[in-house]
């Protein structure tokens, strides 16, 4: 029964304490590269769980039997959080220039030894050939637990921020393709138009407001 399931969960399963962020979600279903969104566990009874949500402050009560059903991810039991930086390249782009770009993200890393444990990997994630672009992925391994999200976010930030001047240097910026226009559209629009320039609209207005043309 839910009850029992309840109780074995905070006895023998035992997934978070006091203090700990754990995030909650279907099994059946994929959780987010990004991370997931946690809440701090503030208290536990036998039949009950009473977390805070970390982003707004809300309070929310779970029985334990809910729970034992569910995947909990506990952030201070996940070290070494991963993280990913996401860009896009245009198609015409060299070779060569994206292994001076990689190389250049490889030294962003290894210069902040603090914050970095190492770059996972570089590599092209998505070829659109009709849109004109490749995208990439930066993935690398950072010293904090997702505990402690706020030095994750900010050195992921930071690294994003380095990959986008990096990309401007070397000029591998990608840029839309134009929109194509509707002639049907742009001919319906002509036709609308006042033979006179719009002065017919003018003076309406202006015979709005009292003037006498």
């Amino acid at each position: 029964t839910p009850p029992d399931q309840g109780i074995l969960l905070i006895f023998i399963r035992r997934p978070y304490d006091i203090g700990d962020k754990i995030a909650l979600s279907d099994p059946e279903q994929d959780t987010s590269a990004s991370g997931s969104s946690t809440w701090f566990v503030e208290k536990v009874t036998l039949f009950t769980t009473t977390v805070r949500f970390a982003t707004t402050n809300e309070v929310a009560t779970y029985s334990n039997g809910s729970l034992a059903r569910l995947r909990i991810i506990n952030a201070k039991r996940s070290p070494k959080a991963i993280v990913y930086v996401y860009m896009k390249f245009g198609s015409g782009v060299s070779y060569q220039m994206i292994k001076v770009y990689q190389t250049a993200i490889e030294n962003f890393v290894k210069s902040r030894p603090r914050e970095w444990a190492q770059l996972n990997g570089f590599r092209a994630t998505r070829v659109e050939m009709e849109l004109n672009y490749i995208e990439y992925v930066i993935v690398a391994t950072h010293r904090e637990m997702w505990q402690n999200v706020g030095p994750i976010l900010q050195s992921q930030a930071d690294l994003a921020s380095f990959s986008l001047e990096v990309s401007k240097k070397l000029n591998l910026r990608y840029q839309n393709p134009p929109k194509p226009i509707l002639l049907s559209l742009t001919k319906e629009k002509k036709a609308t138009t006042q033979p006179d320039g719009g002065n017919a609209e003018s003076q309406q207005v202006a015979n709005m407001f009292g003037g006498s043309g």
